[in-house]
């Protein structure tokens, strides 16, 4: 018998009780807390936050994406700020051409259309939707000025951020790209190169370059004095059509003058005795919430096991491949196609696949030669949960499917009244789609990346239609009063990342600092993939018959295997715990 090492990294959480703020940069962290410093709200503190992310982080986000804010008031009131990704009015099912031969392993599994159409370029860019978004939040739930809130994020664009080794190596990954375009190789490169790596040559020796972006800057006085009209009518929103539509998109002004955000009741799921709420949108919502119900149904008491316990990871698994093959083959936007969307969380479903694990039942895993499971269940149903409605679903039968890698950031906030916070927001690439609009300073995204390229499939291409997206922000309230804001980056794992977040607060009474340094697995694939920490369970699964493959977990910008959870807590001694994954860049503070 042999042995062998592992990693294992542990961080600090922040402690206070007037309010938390986690994220991705210390930055986008310091901007959260002067807002909650100067007497503002969490929603005051997570747009701040967010709309920094969206200066310093264009690996991950940008502020022409798009997103989801989910936030419960002190008394437990939940709302969802929904400004995901939507396609533009003139876009079409056959609008790319299907690369057939390509190569389908970029990363998170990439089916690509010819010449990378639909995921680089002005042709992949969605409507903007995150300026739309954090305003519409701030307006309603925020209580400083638009200024104030808006200030970091003005400042951080002229200043500059560093260009660290996590943002060189996307750059340098995505340099061709980057070069193509005028506006991202003037922002984003040297001319035409990677900045210099900081601990490389006597010239770089202590010093790292700052990426600074005064164009933006500029867009972001105009937000801060004329608010939504400054960015969707007007001068800039009349530049970003011309650029995308001089670089072959179809954009219209009308699209940008129409873009809506919905503030609403998000969906909501009774996990134990907490409420776990999520956005209403084609997202990573639902599947969260179906997942945690089929949980319960199998573990009806709370799950008292260890967390490396095979049997639970075995079964956590299983149940995972259920639901995704669910998510792959019936989801998309509701106001295009039928979607069974109550089915899916009811009680009746959830104790059908709850069965289907308890009696060990094959699980719907799909093998190398015939695709991946996005693929091969986007064209095959695996179960039937319509008839549980009284209703016949819809037959799809698309050629195949097309998915996105990841590009994406979270903020969790929690003020001292208890208002809570959950921000999840992207550029649904890395670099998004690799163009900046030079008369603006900005990003544009990739969001035409989430749709299938193929037609004929529930999340087939539609003019206006809404892709649907992995962000899957949740905030967990329990007798009226907010507990938890849990979301993380990661693409499609970001699901199963955000389902072990919450059965490690709700079943095992776990704080921020705590639920972020469990190992987990992924289960959005073809197999399960297993934190080296779980190496005993990752052998007993696989000796069960499960496919399974052990993750070195990573500190580097792709270390998006198991997600990267940003969480904060209201703690049964009414203290406030924030945290972030110890693999990942991030950072959080307390006050």
């Amino acid at each position: 018998m042999t042995s062998s090492s592992t990693q294992h990294i542990t961080r600090t959480p922040a402690r206070g009780h007037r309010g938390a703020v986690a994220a991705a940069r210390q930055v986008s962290v310091d901007a959260g807390l002067a807002m909650l410093e100067a007497g503002g709200t969490a929603v005051d503190a997570a747009v701040a936050a967010g709309l920094v992310a969206g200066v310093v982080e264009p690996m991950e986000t940008t502020l022409a994406g798009s997103g989801f804010l989910v936030v419960a008031e002190g008394d437990g009131t939940a709302h969802s700020v929904e400004f995901g990704p939507r396609a533009p009015a003139a876009a079409r099912p056959d609008m790319y051409e299907v690369d057939e031969g390509a190569a389908a392993d970029r990363g998170l599994g990439v089916s690509t259309v010819v010449g990378d159409a639909n995921v680089t370029g002005a042709l992949a860019a969605g409507i903007p939707g995150t300026i739309a978004g954090l305003l519409a939040a701030h307006d309603r739930f925020g209580r400083l000025d638009r200024q104030t809130v808006l200030a970091p994020a003005v400042r951080a664009a002229y200043d500059g951020f560093p260009a660290d080794e996590y943002y060189l190596v996307d750059a340098v990954d995505n340099l061709a790209a980057l070069r193509r375009d005028p506006g991202a190789r003037e922002v984003f490169l040297a001319g035409g190169d990677p900045f210099p790596v900081p601990h490389l040559g006597t010239a770089t020796l202590g010093t790292t370059r700052l990426v600074r972006q005064p164009a933006l800057g500029r867009i972001l006085e105009i937000v801060a004095d004329r608010g939504h009209d400054g960015f969707y009518a007007g001068e800039v929103a009349a530049d970003l059509v011309s650029t995308v539509r001089e670089l072959g998109g179809r954009w219209t002004e009308a699209d940008l003058a129409g873009r809506q955000v919905s503030i609403g009741t998000p969906l909501r799921l009774t996990f134990r005795d907490v409420d776990v709420w999520a956005p209403v949108a084609p997202s990573g919502g639902l599947t969260e919430l179906q997942l945690l119900n089929v949980w319960q149904a199998l573990l009806p008491e709370r799950d008292g096991r260890s967390v490396d316990d095979p049997q639970r990871l075995r079964q956590l698994a299983e149940a995972s491949w259920h639901c995704f093959a669910d998510r792959y083959h019936w989801l998309g936007d509701p106001n295009f196609v039928p979607v069974p969307s109550t089915e899916l969380l009811g009680d009746p479903y959830a104790a059908e696949l709850a069965e289907l694990v308890r009696t060990g039942a094959a699980p719907p895993v799909s093998t190398p030669a015939e695709g991946f499971p996005w693929q091969v269940f986007a064209r095959r149903a695996v179960h039937d949960p319509w008839r549980h409605g009284g209703r016949e679903g819809p037959t799809w039968q698309p050629g195949g499917a097309t998915t996105p890698t990841a590009g994406t950031t979270h903020v969790s906030a929690i003020d001292g009244d208890g208002m809570t916070v959950s921000l999840t927001h992207t550029a649904a690439n890395h670099f998004g789609a690799k163009v900046v609009c030079q008369r603006t300073g900005l990003l544009l995204d990739a969001a035409m990346g989430w749709f299938n390229a193929y037609p004929d499939a529930a999340n087939s291409i539609a003019g206006g239609a809404r892709p649907l997206a992995n962000m899957g922000p949740v905030v967990l309230t329990r007798n009226g009063r907010p507990t938890a804001a849990v979301g993380a980056p990661g693409g499609r794992r970001i699901v199963d990342a955000v389902v072990q977040l919450v059965q490690g607060i709700v079943d095992r009474s776990l704080s921020a600092g705590d639920v972020v340094l469990e190992p987990r697995i992924d289960a959005s694939g073809s197999a399960a993939l297993v934190s080296e920490r779980l190496g005993a369970a990752a052998e007993a699964m696989a000796a069960a018959g499960l496919p399974v493959k052990v993750v070195q977990e990573q500190h580097s910008p792709y270390g998006y295997e198991l997600g990267r959870p940003v969480v904060v807590t209201r703690d049964a001694d009414a203290g406030l715990t924030a945290s972030t994954d110890p693999i990942a860049r991030g950072a959080a503070g307390a006050l």
